[in-house]
């Protein structure tokens, strides 16, 4: 009768999800890559963002978000403005580069104007 109660695995396990998700291997998570990109990269910045960028050999890009608590004290907005620039990133399709976000000045950052502003700083970023 327990027998008959078992199923089998609904969920089976994949080797593609043992491996590591793509949005994993897109991120910046070691110190020397961080330390790299700022001292070896290239910048560019608007009046809020700053972004440090460095070619990498990979056949893809990683993105590194830097947003102090001192400057957005709350969590919530520091995570708003991670998952909005992650999303902005991959939209980008950005290959062979690794690039950190910094926010540069709090006071000009405008929480409602977001995406309108990490978007602005990735176009300047492809077009160069």
């Amino acid at each position: 009768m327990q027998e008959d109660l078992r199923e089998e695995n609904v969920f089976p396990l994949n080797s593609s999800n043992i491996s590591g998700s793509r949005a994993k291997k897109m991120r910046l998570d070691s110190s020397l890559d961080f330390s790299n990109c700022f001292l070896q990269g290239k910048r560019t910045s608007t009046h809020a963002f700053m972004i440090y960028y460095l070619e990498n050999d990979l056949e893809y890009g990683r993105l590194g978000i830097r947003i102090a608590k001192k400057k957005i004290k709350k969590a919530v907005e520091r995570n708003r403005i991670k998952r909005i620039a992650r999303e902005v990133f991959r939209n980008g399709h950005f290959k062979g580069i690794d690039i950190v976000l910094v926010l540069r000045n709090e006071k000009k950052f405008e929480y409602e104007k977001c995406y309108e502003q990490i978007n602005e700083i990735f176009k300047t970023l492809k077009s160069l």
